[in-house]
């Protein structure tokens, strides 16, 4: 079970990488919150440090990276022309991070930003919520795990 853990984190040297994400990250939690828009600087950011990062670590390989921003950035889209309620700069935030990480890791990240994103809906009882901000504590959540697994792996 540890092993599955420890394997599906972010390795030791992509921890190092995870700071430079800190600051687009907060900026894009905190102006959706704001005023619910997500800056294009903080997305174009984060995609530009997952390009770099892909040349210098080996994890997570390409095709892990493109499927964790094809994916969930194609979900989002086909829920926001079906139903509405995410934003286009949620869609392209949540692609760039997933390139950035990987669909593993934004599996992780996911999880731990979409419980709280929705009972915030339901005490707010809005159908809309920043997104952002929930990826950013997910985010930080995520990254406190791995470094924490990590330590003890």
């Amino acid at each position: 079970m540890w092993w599955a853990i420890c394997t599906t984190m972010i390795p030791p040297w992509g921890i190092e990488m995870l700071p430079l994400c800190f600051i687009p990250l907060l900026w894009a939690a905190f102006m959706d919150w704001e005023k619910r828009i997500i800056p294009d600087w903080t997305w174009i950011t984060i995609l530009a440090i997952g390009g770099a990062s892909a040349f210098l670590f080996p994890e997570p390989a390409l095709p892990e990276r493109i499927a964790g921003f094809l994916l969930p950035g194609v979900c989002l889209l086909l829920l926001a022309v079906k139903y509405g309620g995410v934003g286009g700069g949620d869609i392209k935030l949540t692609a760039a991070l997933g390139f950035y990480v990987g669909l593993n890791a934004l599996a992780g990240i996911l999880f731990f930003a979409l419980l709280p994103a929705l009972l915030y809906a339901a005490a707010a009882r809005q159908r809309s919520v920043p997104l952002a901000v929930f990826l950013c504590i997910g985010f930080f959540m995520y990254a406190g795990v791995s470094f924490i697994y990590g330590l003890t792996c």
